[in-house]
C-alpha cells in the first residue's frame, strides 16, 4: 500500500512540474540582476516587474530570483511577451524560473495599474482579438501578409497556422515601430500571442509547431534587439508562459473584523515586515538620549551659582540709575 502511495505521489509531482508555466528573462540592465533558479509565484509576476522598475510594492514577497543592484538607476521600461497556451519555451542565454499556479498571465494586468498610478504611458494588447490592424501609443500596428514563406505551416489552407503567422507579424510589426519612434516610448508594453489553436490543429511532435516554435524564437529576438535600442539598454524583456488560463481574478479585499477574529482564534500576533526592529530601537535610544539629556540640562540651571557672573542674574537684573 506505501508502494502504490508513492507512486501516485510521484507520477502527481512528476504532471505537476510538467505543466509548470514559466518565466524567462531576455535582458536586464546592470542595475538588476536576475539569478538562480528559485520558484515564483505567479500572482507575484507584477510586483517583481514593478520592483523592478522601481515603484512601489504593496505585498513584499521572499523570492530571491531578484536584486536590484543600483537603485537609482532602474530600468525605464519593461516589455513582456505572453505565450498563451505553452507551458514552457526555451531560449538561448535567458534566464528561466517557474511559476508556482497559473494566474500570471491575468495577473501581469495588474502591472498596468501599478504604473497608471505613477502617471507614466503604458499599452497591452492581446494579438489574437486583433484582425487588420491595433493602435499603440507609437502608431498603428498593420501586418504584412508576406512577410513569411513557412515550408510547414499552411496558412492558406489552415486558419490557425494563418492567425499564428498573424501575431507574430503584429510583434515584428511593434519590433519596428520601436526603432523607428521619435516620440516617447511606452514605459510597459505586455503583449499577448496565443499558440492555443496552433496546438489543437497540430501534432505535439510535429513539424509545423517545431516551425512554429523557431519562427516565434526569431521573433522575440528581433523585439529584444528593438527594445534595447529603443530604451538604450535599460529594460527588461521578459516571456511569460500561460498553459491554462483562468475564469477570472479579482483584487483582494479587505476582511470584515468579525472574519478576522475567526481566523485568528489564537489571538496572534501580527507579523512585522523586516524594519520593524530598526525603527523601534532608533525611537527606543534616542528617547533614553533625550531624556537623559533634559535631566542633566535641569541640574546644571538648578544648581548654578547666581552670582554677578552668571547669565541669569545679567538678564534679570536692572540698572540703577545714577544721579548726574
Amino acid at each position: 500500500m506505501a508502494e502504490l502511495l508513492r507512486t501516485i505521489f510521484l507520477v502527481v509531482a512528476l504532471f505537476a512540474a510538467a505543466n509548470c508555466d514559466q518565466l524567462s528573462v531576455l535582458h536586464s540592465p546592470k542595475a538588476v540582476e536576475f539569478r538562480g533558479n528559485s520558484h515564483l509565484d505567479s500572482d507575484s509576476l507584477p510586483d517583481v516587474f514593478a520592483a523592478a522598475l522601481g515603484y512601489s510594492v504593496s505585498r513584499p514577497t521572499d523570492w530571491d530570483g531578484m536584486v536590484v543592484k543600483d537603485p537609482f538607476n532602474t530600468p525605464d521600461g519593461a516589455v513582456v511577451v505572453v505565450a498563451e497556451g505553452l507551458d514552457s519555451f526555451s531560449l538561448k542565454d535567458a534566464r528561466t524560473y517557474k511559476l508556482d499556479g497559473n494566474t500570471g498571465s491575468v495577473a501581469l494586468s495588474e502591472l498596468m495599474q501599478k504604473t497608471a498610478d505613477h502617471q507614466v504611458v503604458s499599452f497591452e494588447v492581446d494579438l489574437k482579438d486583433s484582425s487588420d490592424s491595433f493602435a499603440t501609443p507609437l502608431g498603428t500596428v498593420q501586418p504584412d501578409d508576406e512577410e513569411f514563406s513557412p515550408q510547414h505551416l499552411k496558412p492558406k489552407v489552415n486558419k490557425a497556422d494563418a492567425d499564428f503567422l498573424r501575431q507574430v507579424a503584429y510583434v515584428n510589426g511593434l519590433s519596428d515601430l520601436l526603432v523607428t519612434s521619435t516620440d516617447r516610448v511606452p514605459t510597459v508594453h505586455i503583449v499577448r500571442v496565443s499558440f492555443e489553436a496552433l496546438l489543437a490543429a497540430h501534432e505535439h511532435n510535429s513539424a509545423a509547431l517545431e516551425e512554429a516554435r523557431k519562427l516565434f524564437a526569431t521573433t522575440l529576438e528581433g523585439l529584444q534587439t528593438a527594445a534595447e535600442k529603443a530604451f538604450d539598454g535599460s529594460v527588461i524583456v521578459g516571456l511569460v508562459t500561460a498553459s491554462e488560463k483562468p475564469l477570472s481574478r479579482s483584487k483582494r479585499q479587505a476582511p470584515k473584523q468579525e472574519e478576522e477574529e475567526d481566523e485568528n482564534p489564537l489571538n496572534l500576533a501580527k507579523k512585522y515586515n523586516g524594519n520593524y526592529p530598526v525603527i523601534f530601537n532608533i525611537i527606543l535610544w534616542f528617547s533614553v538620549v533625550l531624556t537623559f539629556s533634559l535631566i542633566a540640562i535641569s541640574i546644571v540651571i538648578g544648581t548654578m551659582d547666581p552670582g554677578r557672573d552668571s547669565i541669569i542674574y545679567r538678564m534679570t537684573s536692572t540698572r540703577m540709575k545714577k544721579d548726574n
